[in-house]
């Protein structure tokens, strides 16, 4: 716990904005016990998805925003070409300390460009957004062009605008965070600026050797037929949208949203 405590900072960075204050962006190596993924939740919501909507197994995948790579080491099981990117330099040395066989970049979603195209390009982790204006969205959209071709499957995840509407939501959690490496206690209070359409989040930790410290983050939040309008003026095509990684039908209501698009090259270049 000392070794963390020396440690401790809170830098202002993440995909976009500047002031946003995370402490595991400085400290990847306990994102995953904060969010973690027994049984490889989120990839195998991916291979559900490429067995739905794909007549084959993906030759090549590129996530945007891949954090600790932890999706790309479990996806590159089923496809050995996997190649992730991420704002931070710190977790971009952290997923390639985990795996060499993964391809890593370290870049921004809005002007990364690598000089090839992949059949199945993943944003997940709420990444997009992080693209707070309008500019920010059509940019980062635009890189999910320039990495697909025909029949290029986009697969992203957000926090589904959806879940607030109509009802209160829960403006504070709390929970704990327990390992050998970093025990701690955290309180999350959300707020909601309705007119930019932002979720904001504060956090604060209260770590076992009685420090403290806060983190500060902005979402931009989509409705469902929004977020399909701007990829549709992009040149994707939603074939599904869901609430759940089981892809069961549903009415939208639950606090993520799973969506699913194939990329169709003639509308892309038409811009309609």
């Amino acid at each position: 716990m000392r070794q963390f405590q020396r440690r401790v900072s809170v830098r202002r960075r993440t995909t976009v904005d500047p002031n946003v204050k995370n402490l595991l962006y400085d400290h990847p190596e306990y994102y995953e016990v904060l969010y973690p993924e027994l049984h490889d939740e989120t990839p195998n919501m991916c291979r559900r998805i490429f067995d739905r909507y794909l007549s084959e197994i993906p030759r090549s995948i590129l996530d945007i925003g891949c954090g600790t790579g932890r999706d790309l080491r479990s996806l590159r099981k089923t496809c050995p070409d996997c190649v992730g990117m991420d704002y931070l330099p710190q977790m971009i040395e952290y997923a390639r300390s985990r795996s060499s066989s993964v391809t890593y970049f370290v870049g921004d979603m809005r002007t990364w460009r690598h000089d090839r195209t992949f059949d199945v390009v993943l944003c997940f982790g709420s990444v997009i957004l992080y693209a707070i204006s309008d500019q920010d969205v059509d940019q980062t959209l635009e890189t999910f062009v320039a990495h697909s071709h025909h029949g290029s499957l986009l697969i992203i995840d957000m926090r589904n605008a959806s879940a607030y509407l109509g009802r209160d939501f829960d403006a504070s959690i709390e929970g704990d965070v327990a390992s050998p490496e970093f025990t701690a206690h955290y309180t999350e209070e959300y707020s909601l600026n309705r007119r930019r359409q932002l979720l904001c989040r504060k956090r604060t930790w209260e770590i076992s050797d009685g420090t403290r410290a806060q983190d500060y983050c902005e979402y931009r939040l989509f409705l469902p037929h929004e977020i399909e309008y701007r990829l549709r003026k992009k040149g994707f095509t939603v074939l599904g949208m869901y609430d759940n990684k089981e892809l069961h039908e549903s009415d939208l209501s639950g606090s993520t949203l799973y969506v699913v698009a194939e990329y169709e090259e003639n509308i892309g270049k038409r811009g309609t």
